[in-house]
């Protein structure tokens, strides 16, 4: 079984040109949709995070559930729902902004244990960057590492989401050792800095794949 480890938002995504533009919501969250993806392709797959207990939440949950996802180590909370809302540009690039002050997902609390037929589990994106969950997620990364399991790390940067960008950038440094496959993109690497060959140094097997980071 693969576990995939971090949010699940909805997306707000504009349905015409201008600035008031009707937004139309989607279920997305870069983990959710490799943990769906996953699920309907027919892989073992559980999804571990925390989601609200509001609409949103229950339809993120709906979401997993027919993909075939494991939602068995999904968390709730009474805190509401993620939102990041869409700006497409003229080449069809996406920016968002994120409405995640006391939200569900970041009262995310590391699990004492993985389902029992986990093989691999999965991290990446905002989850790693909010506090308190940013912290708890570490941890579980940290704790599958040391049992064994494969371990991949998408970090997924989302500029805008990030206080400190050196601070960081060292915590992202700290995770490599823990981290069996890493995937970046152009953008995620030269925002990163360093170079491959001192994260190979460091433990994992990279992936860097061309263009932006999506979400």
């Amino acid at each position: 079984m693969i576990v995939v480890a971090g949010e699940a938002l909805i997306d707000l995504v504009p349905q015409g040109a201008g600035a008031l533009a009707g937004l139309k919501p989607a279920l997305g969250g870069g983990p959710y949709n490799t943990a769906v993806a996953l699920g309907r392709l027919g892989s073992p797959t559980a999804f571990c995070s925390r989601t609200s207990r509001d609409a949103f939440g229950e339809a993120l949950l709906d979401g997993l559930r027919t993909a075939g996802v494991d939602v068995s180590a999904v968390q709730r909370g009474a805190e509401p729902t993620t939102l990041a809302v869409a700006t497409i540009d003229e080449h069809g690039s996406a920016a968002y902004s994120f409405y995640v002050d006391g939200t569900a997902d970041r009262q995310f609390a590391a699990p004492d244990r993985l389902p029992g037929a986990t093989r691999a589990v999965s991290f990446g994106t905002c989850s790693l960057v909010l506090e308190p969950g940013a912290s708890a997620y570490e941890e579980l990364l940290r704790s599958a590492a040391a049992q064994g399991l494969f371990t991949t790390l998408d970090p997924n940067i989302r500029a805008g989401l990030i206080p400190d960008p050196d601070a960081y950038r060292a915590r992202f440094k700290s995770w490599l050792a823990s981290v069996t496959l890493l995937k970046l993109s152009e953008d995620d690497a030269t925002w990163l800095g360093g170079s491959p060959r001192e994260w190979l140094a460091s433990g994992p097997r990279p992936w860097c794949s061309p263009g932006a980071a999506t979400d």
